[in-house]
């Protein structure tokens, strides 16, 4: 069962935009079903082709992305899909069709030349907003390919934040779909579990992990 907003992302590369920017609060299934939408563009309109997944690190990227994609069900059922950590590589096959998907982090402002050289047909980043501005704008270039998509989600940060200011403020010039999540897009979430999250933050936190907005530390 998906929400209105998450079926939203799901729907998304099927639209005219080329940039998908989900942003909000903590727990609302973003990551996931940016993952399996991503996946299912990719292997639906592509074969041979490479992608960017990109985290804070490899290692955040391979456990809340990678990790998490392999257990769901319709995905192992649709696709053979196989990670190699030595690679940071995760191969996905269909078919006839086949498609790479390198892992890459960014942790600092050194980690652009990671990326550099590649050419990709789509990105997917995971929390862009504690990644190094030069290396979300080199991930952005690597996308070269014609019909290449980009999509990108995160937790608020400050007001001032450059992805906020640059992508999110100006998501009509960019072509972009915003879709902004609060606890309450999260259907697989209790009422419990979600009361629980509320009292887990307070002040800034309460206001960027519940409320989902780009506000100021205290």
């Amino acid at each position: 069962m998906f929400s209105p907003k998450q079926l939203e992302i799901l729907k998304f590369p099927y639209t005219e935009y080329n940039t998908l920017i989900g942003d909000g609060a903590v727990r609302t299934g973003k990551t996931i079903v940016m993952g399996i939408s991503f996946i299912s563009w990719s292997m639906n309109t592509f074969n041979g082709k490479n992608f960017g997944i990109c985290g804070k690190t490899v290692k955040s990227a391979e456990r809340n992305i990678i990790k998490e994609l392999m257990k769901i069900k319709y995905l192992r059922e649709t696709y053979e899909m196989k990670y190699s950590s030595s690679n940071s590589l995760l191969t996905i096959k269909r078919g006839n069709v086949t498609n790479y998907y390198y892992i890459f982090g960014g942790k600092d402002e050194s980690s652009y030349q990671l990326i550099q050289g590649i050419t990709l047909a789509g990105i997917l980043v995971d929390e862009c907003v504690l990644q190094p501005r030069s290396f979300i704008e080199q991930a952005i270039a690597r996308c070269s390919v014609e019909g290449s998509k980009k999509f990108f989600n995160c937790n608020p940060e400050s007001p001032e934040h450059w992805f906020l200011k640059e992508w999110i403020e100006q998501a009509e010039e960019k072509n972009a779909l915003r879709i902004h999540f609060d606890l309450d897009d999260n259907p697989a979430l209790s009422e419990s579990v979600k009361e629980e999250y509320r009292r887990s933050y307070t002040g800034v936190f309460y206001k960027r992990y519940i409320l989902g907005l780009w506000v100021r530390a205290e």
